[in-house]
C-alpha cells in the first residue's frame, strides 16, 4: 500500500495532482518508490505548489549527485570504515532500525581526510542503501517498509566536539539534506546518553530541523532508553549494549561483527591540510555569488601566446561553487560561448584552486562562478586572476 489509510479524499486528490504534474519528470528509479508522492505532500501539508517545489528540487538533487546509480557507481572511502554507522536490525513493526556512535567518532581525523564531497556522497550512499535494504526487506514479508529508527548515541559527547566547527557544519549539512531529500521516512529518532555538551548542538541543530522530524525525536540520558527500544524490538535481535541479548559468537556485547564502531583515523589517510590565505590577500578580492545566479569574469586577448591564472577559495568548508572557463571570439552575441574549462563543482576545504590556461585564440575569456544549482545559499569567494602576456612577466591586466 503506497499511503495509510488515514489520507482523506481531499488528500488523495493532492497526491494524484503532484502525480500528474511531476511523474513525466522523474526517472524510472524514483518512480518505483510508490510511497514517494504521498510523502512529499505530507512534508508539506498536502499544499500542492509547495509539495511540488519540495519535490521538483529533490529531482534536481537526484541528478546532481547521481542518487540513482550511487550503489553501483560510488565506492565510499576506506576511512569512513572508522565513522561508526551501522545498519543494526528491524524491529517489530518491520522498520529498518540504524545506529551511529556520534560521541567517539574521530572528528579531527575524520575531517582531515574527507573533502565536503565526499561527505555528501557517503551520506546519500548510506541512505540509499538503507532504502535498498527496506525494499528488500519488504519482497520478503509482502507489505511495504517504509521508515527507519535512528539511534544516536552522545555517551561521551565532549565540549571540543560540540564546539568544533566543521562537526556543526556537517551535522546541519546533513540535517538539512536527509529531511528535504528523505521527507517522512524517519519513524523515530533517538538520541541516548544526551549529556551537557549535547545541549548546545541541538540548541544549534533545532534552528534547521523541519517540526515534523522534531515531534520524533525522544531524547535520553543515561537511563530510560534501553526499556524503550525493547517495546519495539525483540531482544534476540537487539544488540545487547542497546538492552538486548543480541552477542557476537564470542560473546562480546559490542556486537562487533556486524556494528562499526569509531576508531581513531591513522594520520595517512589524512590529506594535506592548507590554511586558507586568500582571504588575508590585499591582491585579493571578494565575490558574493548570491544563490540561483553567477559571477563572470572577463579578460580581453589581443596578444596570442597570452596566459590567463587564476586561484581562489571558498570561505566556508561547506561551500562549494560550479567553476568553469569560456571563449568567445568577438564581443557580439553573434558566437556562442566555447566552453574552455568544462563546469564543475569545486571545493577547497584542503587547498584553493588554482590553475594557468595558454590563450591560444585572440577573443574574449571569461571565468565564471556558477551558483545557480543553489537555491538559497549565497557563496562567498576570495580570488586573483590575471592575464599575464606571453614574454614578459611584468606584461599583465589583473582583476
Amino acid at each position: 500500500m503506497p499511503w495509510p489509510d488515514t489520507v482523506t479524499p481531499e488528500e488523495d486528490k493532492v497526491i494524484a495532482e503532484l502525480k500528474k504534474r511531476l511523474s513525466g519528470e522523474m526517472s524510472p528509479k524514483l518512480l518505483e518508490d510508490e510511497t514517494v508522492f504521498y510523502r512529499f505532500c505530507k512534508a508539506r501539508d498536502f499544499k500542492i505548489d509547495d509539495a511540488e517545489s519540495m519535490l521538483r528540487k529533490h529531482i534536481a538533487w537526484r541528478k546532481e549527485y547521481g542518487v540513482d546509480t550511487i550503489l553501483t557507481d560510488y565506492t565510499p572511502l576506506e576511512v569512513f570504515k572508522y565513522s561508526g554507522s551501522s545498519f543494526v536490525c528491524f524491529d517489530k513493526e518491520d522498520c529498518l532500525i540504524r545506529y551511529a556512535d556520534i560521541s567517539h567518532i574521530d572528528v579531527k581525523g575524520i575531517f582531515n581526510a574527507i573533502r565536503k564531497i565526499d561527505f555528501i556522497r557517503y551520506c546519500i550512499f548510506m541512505a540509499e542503501g538503507d532504502m535498498q535494504l527496506m525494499r528488500e526487506h519488504s519482497i520478503k514479508i509482502g507489505k511495504p517498509v517504509t521508515q527507519i529508527v535512528l539511534i544516536y548515541n552522545f555517551g561521551d559527547f565532549s565540549l571540543a566536539q560540540a564546539t568544533h566547527k566543521k562537526t556543526l557544519e556537517s551535522c546541519i549539512l546533513f540535517t538539512k539534506m536527509f529531511q528535504e531529500n528523505y521527507p517522512e521516512r524517519v519513524k523515530t529518532l533517538y538520541h541516548i546518553n544526551a549529556s551537557i555538551y549535547y545541549t548546545g548542538l541541538m540548541a544549534i541543530l533545532k534552528t534547521v530541523m523541519a517540526t515534523p522530524l522534531l515531534e520524533k525525536l525522544r531524547c535520553f540520558g543515561t537511563e530510560g532508553w534501553k526499556e524503550d527500544l525493547l517495546k519495539t524490538n525483540d531482544a534476540k535481535v537487539l544488540p545487547a549494549f542497546l538492552g538486548g541479548k543480541r552477542t557476537d559468537p564470542d560473546g562480546n556485547p559490542l556486537c562487533k561483527t556486524f556494528i562499526n564502531h569509531p576508531e581513531k583515523i591513522p594520520e595517512e589517510y589524512f590529506l594535506i591540510n592548507i590554511e586558507k590565505k586568500l582571504s588575508k590577500d590585499p591582491a585579493a578580492k571578494k565575490v558574493t555569488v548570491a544563490g540561483r545566479s553567477k559571477e563572470e569574469i572577463t579578460f580581453e586577448v589581443d596578444q596570442l601566446g597570452s596566459y590567463l591564472e587564476w586561484e581562489f577559495e571558498m570561505k566556508n568548508w561547506e561551500h562549494d561553487i560550479n567553476f568553469a572557463v569560456y571563449f568567445k571570439e568577438e564581443s557580439t552575441d553573434k558566437f556562442k560561448p566555447v566552453e574552455l574549462v568544462s563546469k564543475k563543482k569545486i571545493d577547497t576545504c584542503f587547498s584553493p584552486e588554482k590553475s594557468t590556461l595558454k590563450c591560444k585564440i585572440q577573443g574574449l575569456y571569461t571565468i565564471v562562478f556558477d551558483n545557480s544549482y543553489s537555491w538559497m545559499t549565497p557563496k562567498e569567494i576570495y580570488y586573483k586572476s590575471r592575464l599575464r602576456g606571453p614574454n614578459d612577466d611584468d606584461n599583465v591586466k589583473c582583476t
